[in-house]
């Protein structure tokens, strides 16, 4: 790749996320909180609907340090969205999953980005929409190659 696509790559990619304001905090139902999520908060959410996970496996796959992680679950648990559990089999592991409370709020804020996305993409043609969705599937799956081929040593 030339400098020149690297380069407007890197300021479309800011723009995109000024324009987006996906690293601002979530507005989610006044009913529901107080204060927005961070974005690490409904990450971790999403996760954590998908199976239970321990503090160490949520890390990993948010990507951030274990440390930084168990903040994380201490604020979302003090909201009442997770629950720790104890493994029976191994008293020392402690499994994390959603309260009744944290599936409401994953389901909420799914509807939220589905309707601000789909706000996005109207403007768009079918065509340019497949596009866009199908470039955005290409940039991701050649950051995870990347990533993956740094973390092996190959860079």
């Amino acid at each position: 790749m030339n400098r020149e696509d690297a380069l407007k790559l890197r300021t479309d990619i800011k723009r995109f996320i000024r324009m987006t304001g996906i690293l601002e905090p979530e507005r989610i139902p006044k009913d529901l909180f107080e204060k927005p999520l961070s974005v690490s908060q409904m990450m971790a959410l999403e996760e954590l609907e998908l199976k239970k996970l321990t503090i160490w496996e949520l890390a990993n796959k948010l990507t951030l340090e274990q440390s930084s992680v168990s903040r994380l679950v201490d604020k979302l648990v003090k909201n009442q969205l997770i629950c720790r559990e104890v493994n029976e089999n191994n008293r020392r592991e402690v499994y994390l999953h959603l309260t009744e409370k944290g599936k409401i709020t994953v389901a909420s804020l799914r509807e939220q980005s589905i309707h601000f996305y789909q706000g996005i993409l109207n403007d768009l043609s079918e065509s340019e929409r497949k596009t866009v969705v199908n470039g955005f599937e290409l940039l991701i799956n050649s950051i995870a190659k990347s990533a993956s081929l740094k973390r092996n040593g190959k860079s």
